[in-house]
């Protein structure tokens, strides 16, 4: 007899084996009486059902990452209802199997034989199953031990779409006896506390093979496939075996998806806003459903980031015409009804003043929310967000403003079903409306052309389309392929049919066109016309500058013919404005063309030491209107040369040979270069040095003062403006230009460079007063005004994107260097294969004590330290509970390195109530105190957080600069983010999310970007007596940056308690 099986190969496509029987090595059948045939079968691989009619499942060595599939899909049975009547599990194992989600745990038989599933069929009263292992490669030809459908909260509630949460939970893991509980609470708090014992570690080592299986994990050189898990990765993730005997659900996941496999593409570590950002990437590019959950919602610019993307996605889906999509959001913040509903629904009306979006803000979104605290000190400190099933995002930053540097971790892979497992955990209510991804697990990208998986990694992933970084990167590859191709069509049309004839065609309409000039060319008349322009230009050329015979030295002719222009007249300072001309040129190498290109600008600098910078003047140097009246004669003339006894910085900044004439600048191109209207045109200005003019940003300050490359020109107030007002509409007094204007022989008014000292009198000064004031009162759009005392312009900065939700500002106190250049907020990973990846959460408890230590958190922490053969390194804002403080100083004395970086003085006021475990100024003291006694203080390395753009710690208590990451790597290889940090509330009381991914890679990029976004290894080191000393040998008392003892006893609690 043939039996059909349907597998799913941990991706979408999913396979039909026929399996043949084969002489059998094992047999056992079973019957229940009644025609219906029952099998023995175990906790399965996380892969479900695709046809309702059979249950069977072939091992499966595909490579594929874990994706699972579900009962109740669409497929209709093609042959009797299948039903499992019994649980048979090897001697070895004592777990407990669900018949139908509704029931109650079955019966337990013990056998020796391996447990095989078999298909139900109506008129059949017995059914034989033959087992063989199958062979690693060709056609199977036998079955292997198959697994029943993961026990999933998703699974009942697809079932069931009427029920709660809660009910999914209860009925499918149903919680054991309270005296089995009761004797299991001591056995496991030793396996956590003091690690496995020898007969744990042979249990699970030899259920090791199925438990790798099951995640898609594979030892290196173990036959199947897999993600390759590490030694060390391996011992952590089998000491959270015993928590789950105990409760199946300490974790928040169910055990079939505790481990399996993901991808990180992205990795965010950085200030809230850059955070917040990729949460609003991701959610408008929802399609069916969000789920964001965060321990504070608080009315801040992060809220509003997020309502601003709920917004935005909800106009998008009404304008495409699409159904709603589904929006569940979950915070902790209190509220008389968690009393007796911990899961208290917030009705609409309250969202208006948390700044969430009414209903009426979102039509295109059915949104649910919910605020759930276990009283009394079970908050709920998760933060993760997941959209469409696709992508979760796991972060360690609240939805509020606050001067953090945090971490985020963008997920996509199998392990996106365990967050949505936790998050219906969570929610634990009625999903009103159910969430439309229920049925449908994670699928992960499908390449366009073989269809097989195909992860998506830095500019090709399109949830990444708004980073600057990675749009100037796809930039350049679109722009690349588009050349590519160019010369590639360019190519296969010169060497494509036809070639020689299309070259003939081209050389013939070349020769044609050279005879056509030929013939067409008149050089006398070319020649001619060329000649009478450079004439034209001549004479203008002399007419404007004054240079013709009148003008000239002991010359008493006349000039040729009557100017068309203001000519100049003899004056005493004329041979200085030449000679000053001639060494310009003789510098610049260039001589002074005759051409409408070289109409004059105002003002012009031509000094022999350029200006340094465009922020001229110097600091404590000469105020801007004595510059600008520097005697021209006197510091250049022909017989009087700079004075020696001048410094080099004084003759660097004095300008020289300052000309004026009448401009209007209205005639701007857009690139930055100024055009002079004149009577013959429209002329280029020419290239000169800038002087200091205040720089001006918007358009409307062009006609005033103008930046451009070459040139610094103003606009003079001339008397065509209106009634005393220049042309900025700032008041100039009449008087002063009502003076009688020296003039030209043609009777026309000389222009101010034309003057002579005498004739100019006063005007000069107060036209370039006026201007100068006018410069100042235009305001700058693009230049923000930057406060005194807060360095250069990348350090002020770089300080007000950390001030960002701060309570008061800090400014920076580092160099101004290059290195404040390398803050990099997103850390695009390199592209990798799918990684081991186990979930580490906790479960609330709101009861006072620290007795709930039985979680795959605290396992997998004390795991780390336990199992590290070289190095541990941690990074959280709080460290004091007992468990990790113990684990520390045992690491030490095995010679381990232990790196501890963390915030000063964060949370004083709540960790120094009574039992709490201390602040951390405390924790470091006795730690260096301890292993100071037993000669091991050398193995411990403490830091204190500082800022990227400080040289000293800064306590956390003035909310400056924090750090509320939570980080901690062993051995460079196994890493664990998440929420929970290292503090007595999230060990024993909080719900926590966490993930510990198996990754060389993911380690090394991340610890890189980490310690180059902060100042703390560099700054922020503490003695091996525990005191911080800066390199003048002050302490922190010396600054007054420690609060030791202010908040004890009973005055701490008082304090803590104002801040609730």
């Amino acid at each position: 007899m043939t039996t059909t099986t349907t597998t799913r190969d941990d991706f979408p496509a999913m396979t039909e084996v026929k399996v043949s029987p084969v002489l059998p090595t094992t047999e056992q059948t079973t019957n229940n009486g009644n025609g219906t045939d029952l099998s023995s079968f175990n906790l399965g691989a996380p892969v479900g059902l695709n046809d309702a009619s059979s249950i069977n499942k072939v091992g499966s060595t595909s490579s594929a990452p874990a994706v699972l599939d579900f009962a109740n899909s669409d497929t209709k049975p093609t042959s009797g209802p299948s039903k499992l009547a019994s649980t048979v599990e090897p001697s070895h194992t004592n777990i407990e199997a669900v018949n139908d989600p509704s029931s109650s745990v079955a019966p337990t038989t013990t056998t020796t034989a391996q447990p095989v599933e078999v298909e139900s069929r109506p008129n059949c009263s017995t059914h034989t199953t033959h087992t063989q292992m199958p062979k690693p490669s060709g056609p199977i030809t036998s079955t292997t031990p198959t697994k029943p459908p993961p026990r999933l909260i998703s699974t009942y509630l697809n079932s069931h779409p009427t029920h709660s949460a809660a009910k999914a939970i209860y009925t499918t893991f149903p919680q054991p006896n309270p005296l089995i509980r009761l004797i299991r609470r001591f056995h496991v708090k030793h396996s956590v506390i003091e690690g496995l014992s020898e007969a744990e570690m042979k249990k699970w080592e030899g259920e090791g093979k199925e438990l790798r299986r099951k995640a898609g994990w594979k030892f290196e050189g173990e036959e199947g496939e897999g993600a390759v898990v590490s030694e060390l990765f391996w011992k952590m993730y089998i000491s959270l075996m015993p928590t789950l005997e105990r409760d199946p659900l300490s974790g928040l996941v169910p055990p079939d998806l505790l481990g399996s496999t993901t991808t990180m593409p992205l990795s965010v570590i950085s200030l809230i806003p850059d955070i917040m950002q990729h949460y609003r990437d991701v959610i408008i590019r929802a399609e069916k459903e969000v789920f964001l959950a965060t321990n504070y919602w608080q009315p801040s610019n992060s809220v509003n980031t997020i309502s601003g993307a709920l917004k935005e996605l909800s106009a998008r889906i009404a304008k495409e015409g699409k159904p709603k999509i589904v929006v569940k959001i979950m915070y902790d913040r209190g509220s008389w009804e968690q009393l007796w509903n911990a899961h208290a629904p917030v009705n609409p009306k309250e969202w208006a003043p948390l700044d969430l979006p009414t209903k009426e803000d979102v039509p295109g979104l059915d949104m649910e929310v919910i605020n759930f605290h276990r009283v009394l000190l079970g908050t709920f400190h998760a933060k993760f967000l997941i959209v469409d099933r696709k992508v979760a995002l796991i972060n360690s930053n609240n939805i509020q403003d606050r001067p953090n540097l945090e971490l985020m971790s963008h997920l996509e892979g199998p392990v996106v079903d365990a967050f949505y497992e936790i998050a219906l955990h969570s929610w634990f209510n009625k999903l009103t409306p159910p969430l439309p991804c229920m049925s449908t697990p994670y699928q992960p990208p499908l390449h366009p052309v073989t269809g097989k998986p195909q992860y998506l990694f830095q500019d090709h992933n399109p949830y990444f389309d708004d980073i600057e970084m990675l749009k100037a990167a796809r930039a350049a590859r679109i722009l690349l392929r588009r050349q590519t191709k160019d010369i590639a069509d360019e190519q296969a049309l010169h060497d494509g049919p036809g070639a020689t004839e299309r070259l003939r065609e081209a050389v013939r309409k070349v020769v044609d066109q050279q005879r056509q000039s030929l013939a067409d060319w008149k050089p006398g008349e070319e020649l001619e016309a060329k000649a009478q322009n450079a004439m034209k230009e001549l004479r203008e050329f002399r007419e404007r500058w004054g240079l013709g015979v009148a003008s000239r030295a002991n010359s008493r002719g006349p000039s040729r013919g009557p100017s068309r222009g203001p000519s100049r007249r003899p004056s005493h300072n004329e041979n200085t404005l030449k000679t000053a001309y001639r060494r310009e040129d003789e510098k610049t190498g260039m001589t002074v063309p005759s051409g409408a290109s070289e109409a004059p600008s105002s003002p012009t600098v031509v000094g022999d030491f350029p200006p340094k910078s465009k922020t001229y003047p110097l600091p404590n140097g000469t105020p801007l209107d004595e510059q600008w009246g520097t005697n021209v004669e006197q510091d250049h003339g022909p017989t009087s040369p700079p004075s020696p006894r001048r410094s080099v910085d004084e003759l660097k900044r004095e300008e020289h040979h300052v000309a004026f004439a009448p401009l209007v600048t209205n005639d701007i191109d857009g690139t930055g270069r100024l055009y002079l209207t004149d009577q013959e045109g429209v002329v280029e200005s020419p290239a000169a040095s800038t002087i200091n003019l205040p720089s001006t940003g918007n358009d409307v300050s062009r006609s005033a003062i103008v930046d451009s490359p070459a040139t610094a020109s103003v606009r003079l107030p001339s008397e065509h403006d209106h009634a005393g007002e220049t042309s900025r509409g700032r008041a100039v007094d009449p008087k002063s230009l009502s003076r009688a204007t020296p003039t030209n022989e043609a009777g026309e008014d000389l222009p101010l460079s034309a003057m002579s000292a005498e004739e100019t009198q006063d005007r000069y000064a107060k036209i370039k007063k006026s201007v100068h004031m006018e410069a100042q009162s235009i305001p700058t759009k693009e230049e923000e005004i930057q406060p005194e005392g807060t360095g250069s312009k990348r350090m002020f900065q770089l300080s007000k994107r950390f001030n960002a939700g701060a309570l008061s500002d800090a400014w920076a106190t580092v160099e101004d260097s290059d290195e404040l250049d390398s803050f990099t907020p997103h850390v695009v990973h390199a592209p990798h294969d799918p990684f081991p990846i186990a979930m580490c959460c906790r479960k609330p408890h709101g009861l006072p004590g620290h007795h709930d230590i039985r979680n795959p958190q605290n396992a997998a922490w004390l795991a780390g330290f336990r199992y590290a053969k070289k190095k541990v390194f941690v990074q959280t804002p709080t460290l004091n509970a007992r468990p990790i403080v113990r684990a520390v100083k045992q690491a030490c004395r095995r010679g381990v390195d232990v790196i501890l970086l963390l915030d000063l003085g964060f949370n004083d006021k709540g960790e120094s109530i009574p039992f709490q475990g201390g602040t951390n100024e405390e924790v470091v003291d006795r730690l260096y105190k301890k292993l100071q006694k037993e000669k091991k203080e050398q193995y411990l390395k403490v830091y204190w957080y500082t800022g990227k753009d400080q040289v000293r710690p800064l306590n956390a208590v003035k909310k400056q600069r924090n750090c509320h990451i939570k980080f901690a790597a062993y051995d460079d290889e196994v890493l664990i983010i998440g929420n929970g940090n290292q503090d007595s509330q999230s060990w024993f009381h909080s719900q926590e999310v966490n993930v510990m991914i198996d990754s060389k890679q993911i380690v090394a990029e991340m610890m890189k970007t980490l310690l180059i976004n902060q100042n703390t290894m560099k700054y922020g080191g503490v003695d091996p007596d525990g005191v911080w000393r800066d390199k003048d040998g002050h302490t922190l008392e010396d600054y007054g940056a420690t609060a030791k003892g202010t908040f004890r006893g009973l005055s701490g609690f008082i304090a803590f308690a104002k801040t609730i």
